[in-house]
């Protein structure tokens, strides 16, 4: 039994997270590309927008927005994103932000056997327009910021801006964290916080599985709602609206 009315309704703006589009696959991270379109056709003609990357940052910032606004995000930067949701986001008039493991873009990652986890190169990135794709970070080798010491952090995040600064890409300084994982100890996450914001990070993502309030409570923890595509489309409204399926 689903216990979705137990959950609030947040007035803001829904920010999508997806990951892997595959056909005939359906899973944590993957959704066919099939089951995306009939996502996007219902929230097309339900009267939904997705915003770019910029539009969504002054929205957070400022708290004025559009009803039915959302925001999609696609993590890790595969190159079925580039096959499949590319075409489907130009055929919407829509945007959707990448965010991209920072060794695919200097070209020191170690590429998968597997198709379904390839990853875009640098002159695959380079044939996104900007106006449709935004980028933005997502660590430089995909580390666990659980994990990982906030100086460590610091340098994970100054070696990515040092890859797209030398790759010729459009970027926007904003990160999402891999896995969605923070310095666990608060005053760590704090100093974490304050130095993305001197060094002019503009916002990062995190989970949560929220509708993010707008204007935004905290711009370094932005929450995202996580697409399955195990999601059937009665899944999918809730999800639009509560985050998640279930309270605990």
């Amino acid at each position: 039994m689903r216990l979705h009315w137990l959950l609030p309704t947040i007035k803001g703006i829904p920010v999508l997270m997806y990951h892997k589009v595959w056909e005939g696959v359906n899973d944590r991270l993957t959704i066919d590309p099939n089951r995306l379109s009939r996502q996007w056709d219902w929230l097309k003609k339900n009267g939904y927008h997705a915003i770019t990357l910029p539009e969504f940052i002054i929205a957070a910032k400022k708290g004025i927005y559009n009803k039915k606004t959302i925001l999609i995000t696609f993590d890790d930067g595969y190159t079925n994103n580039l096959q499949h949701v590319y075409p489907l986001l130009q055929s919407l008039n829509w945007a959707a932000t990448f965010f991209i493991i920072a060794d695919n873009v200097d070209g020191t990652a170690e590429q998968s056997k597997h198709l379904t986890n390839k990853k875009m190169s640098l002159s695959e990135l380079k044939q996104l327009d900007p106006t449709i794709i935004q980028l933005g970070m997502h660590g430089y080798n995909h580390e666990n910021f659980s994990k990982t010491s906030v100086s460590g952090i610091k340098k994970v995040i100054e070696k990515s801006l040092h890859a797209f600064e030398n790759s010729g890409l459009k970027y926007h300084k904003v990160l999402a964290y891999p896995y969605g994982a923070r310095p666990e100890k608060k005053s760590d996450f704090a100093e974490l916080k304050k130095w993305m914001h001197e060094i002019g990070m503009e916002a990062a993502f995190r989970i949560g599985n929220q509708v993010c309030k707008i204007p935004a409570t905290d711009l370094y923890e932005i929450k995202r709602i996580d697409i399955r595509g195990t999601d059937s489309i009665k899944d999918f409204k809730i999800k639009l609206k509560k985050g998640k399926l279930k309270p605990f």
